[in-house]
């Protein structure tokens, strides 16, 4: 009985020692202003391949989330041409006759995250597409992980510029670019 005293109390000492050790350490969240876009379809194209295209014009329809914006902040999102629409024979086409409409779209983050709400912007009427200055798409005075729905469209009134020009292939290369607002 005595031996078991004696290791009870060196128990009960070692364990009010043990309760009584205790460490800290601090915890650091390092928050940056993060700005970034993702564009979902690399190659988009408007068919002007049937009599009505040349009258009415034509769309690629709504690509859905075509741009993908992460922003912990307000922004603003852009669009700017390299250059008008060229041909492989050098033949051009002003870009300024596609014009570029947004929409807000599905995607809202990583699955099972909460949808804050958006208060993007867009524009009343939808801009045509410049090679010189940057055209702006969205604005924002929050920060929003969403995705935005895109069409390009030849309108009616600039279907018969692509008259009288020769069969090919007119591209450009499209840059979007975020900002903060």
């Amino acid at each position: 009985m005595k031996k078991f005293l004696i290791a009870a109390s060196f128990a009960l000492i070692a364990m009010s020692a043990n309760s009584m050790f205790a460490q800290t350490t601090n915890l650091n969240v390092n928050l940056a202003n993060v700005y970034s876009i993702e564009v979902t379809n690399p190659t988009v194209t408007i068919g002007m391949n049937t009599a009505a295209n040349f009258t009415e014009g034509n769309t690629t329809g709504s690509l859905p989330n075509h741009i993908k914006v992460s922003a912990t902040n307000g922004y603003k999102v852009t669009i700017q041409a390299a250059t008008d629409l060229t041909s492989p024979g050098n033949d051009v086409i002003p870009v300024s006759t596609v014009v570029v409409k947004t929409t807000p779209g599905t995607f809202s983050g990583a699955p099972g995250s909460i949808d804050a709400g958006s208060n993007a912007a867009f524009p009343a009427n939808a801009p045509a597409l410049s090679a010189t200055t940057p055209v702006e798409l969205i604005s924002s005075t929050t920060g929003d992980i969403r995705g935005f729905n895109v069409q390009y469209t030849i309108p009616p009134v600039s279907a018969p510029v692509y008259l009288n020009k020769p069969e090919a292939v007119y591209s450009t290369l499209l840059t979007y670019t975020i900002v903060a607002n």
